[in-house]
């Protein structure tokens, strides 16, 4: 099949002229509805947010049009829809669960999130003195500092801002991917389905770090491997794009960068390139490796963050009694089946480490209750937990399709070797997350939800049927074993 399927003649065409009745009747009233809530709601800096909020609605609804002409798939064009709905949901959210819990005397403070928007404010007011903060990683209340230095301080400004971001890695992402795949078909716009996951819309609205996490490692990730695998060919532009994404990774969350090592190691590996020299990549790859494991010390003490020191959190991943995971403020449940998951060696983090992959995938799951109460009073937690909940049973339902994806881009790695990007990312920051962190929570996993997701639409939209069938009945296997034994451990 024809990789362009329509015509990129429309590119030329301004926005509204190829917008849809139906479209600019949504962006209107859209606009409508974010101007009045704000105008009435927002006491400082309502200027600035005003203009910030009608310049990502109508930005990012070009960035849609864009895409769907660029990528030549007119049906991608509902990216634009979905990211007004993105909007309007961002907003909602931010007001009914996330504003509420902002006031540093709610009993519920202490949530990271919650002390990244008060330390940001806080940064800014003692003209950049972080020396009354106590964090191990600066990069993100500096981030954070920097969007209220630039616009001004309210909790909307940040909101718009990760919300335009994660919506401009989506597209990043969308055209990575259809340059990947060998062939795209009539389902292969479902990828747009990335702008409405539950738990990326939830996370966007507050003050934390994983949703940049997350942009940052697809850009390393996809960008790299593009290049790598001779679908786009390395410029200016984009190694600036590149090594600033890896500036970020080390500022904000260190540790992950050995993810992202790892990554293009096994990608180098795998993933033959004719136009590059095997002598290059040696020596560009020693170059990154020294550079980004070097360059995360260095940053860090520019920042007044902690030492890193890669053995030492290694060491203490094997060992609880020094890890975090066994500090007083974190509440482990009765017969706690991530407590059985404590590691007390390296052996035991490698054996333990596709269970707790497993409950990546699922958390918050089985625990499906939510308090009406708690929702009504703006308690983050509770729509939290409103977020993540669809989002696992997605996950759950449709990893089938990332085994078949996964399994595909493999058999095919010689032929078409583009197809293993997606995958070799989204495996290696997923057992990054779980292996590198003792507690289990959703949050973490948003650093690879978009490429879960990205490698879902892999195998819908390229595997057959019978292979996606095959890993369907290995995989609902496994997860009909996992429920018996935890029914059993917990209720026995």
């Amino acid at each position: 099949m024809n990789k362009y399927l329509t015509s990129k003649v429309s590119l030329q065409r301004p926005l509204f002229v190829r917008m849809r009745p139906t479209e600019i009747a949504l962006l209107l009233l859209v606009l409508l509805f974010g101007i009045v809530l704000l105008g009435i709601t927002v006491e400082e800096a309502l200027i600035q947010t005003l203009f910030l909020f009608v310049f990502v609605t109508i930005a990012g609804l070009w960035l849609a049009h864009n895409t769907a002409s660029k990528v030549g798939d007119r049906k991608l064009r509902i990216l634009g829809s979905f990211w007004m709905i993105k909007v309007t949901v961002t907003l909602i959210l931010l007001y009914l669960g996330w504003l509420p819990m902002l006031d540093p005397s709610a009993a519920s403070w202490g949530y990271d999130a919650q002390r990244y928007y008060q330390y940001s404010q806080e940064l800014l007011a003692n003209d950049w003195n972080r020396d009354s903060i106590g964090l191990n990683y600066f990069g993100i209340v500096y981030y954070y500092a920097a969007i209220f230095y630039i616009f001004g301080v309210n909790p909307v400004l940040p909101a718009l801002v990760n919300a335009f971001i994660t919506f401009s890695c989506i597209i990043f992402i969308i055209h990575a991917a259809y340059s990947f795949a060998p062939y795209f078909n009539k389902k292969s716009y479902y990828i747009s389905g990335l702008v409405l996951i539950p738990e990326v819309l939830w996370y966007d609205v507050m003050t934390s770090r994983e949703t940049l996490m997350a942009v940052l490692l697809a850009i390393v990730i996809l960008g790299v491997g593009s290049v790598l695998a001779s679908v786009k060919k390395a410029n200016v532009s984009g190694l600036a794009i590149v090594v600033s994404a890896l500036i970020g990774i080390l500022a904000v969350r260190t540790s992950m960068i050995l993810s992202v090592v790892v990554g293009i190691v096994i990608m180098v590996a795998l993933i033959r390139n004719r136009r590059v020299s095997g002598l290059v990549l040696k020596f560009s790859l020693v170059a990154l490796l020294l550079g980004t494991l070097l360059g995360g010390t260095i940053m860090q003490g520019m920042m007044g963050g902690i030492d890193i020191n890669y053995l030492a959190k290694l060491s203490a991943l094997q060992n609880f009694e020094n890890n975090v995971a066994s500090s007083s403020g974190v509440n482990w449940s009765d017969k706690s089946i991530g407590l059985l998951l404590v590691p007390n060696s390296l052996l035991e983090m490698f054996v333990f480490l596709p269970v707790k992959m497993l409950l990546y995938l699922a958390a918050p799951l089985p625990n499906i209750t939510v308090s009406l109460s708690g929702l009504v009073g703006g308690e983050y937690s509770e729509w939290e937990r409103l977020m993540t909940i669809p989002t696992s049973v997605l996950i759950l339902l449709g990893f089938p399709y990332v085994l078949s994806g996964s399994a595909l881009a493999w058999s095919n790695r010689i032929q078409f070797p583009a197809l293993l990007v997606i995958p070799i990312g989204f495996w290696i920051i997923f057992a990054a997350v779980a292996g590198g962190n003792m507690i289990i929570h959703e949050r973490y996993r948003l650093m690879f939800t978009l490429l879960l997701f990205a490698c879902m639409w892999l195998g819908f939209t390229q595997s057959h049927v019978s292979s996606v069938k095959r890993w369907a009945t290995l995989w609902y296997g496994l997860l009909a074993a996992a429920a018996d034994f935890y029914m059993g451990y917990k209720f026995l």
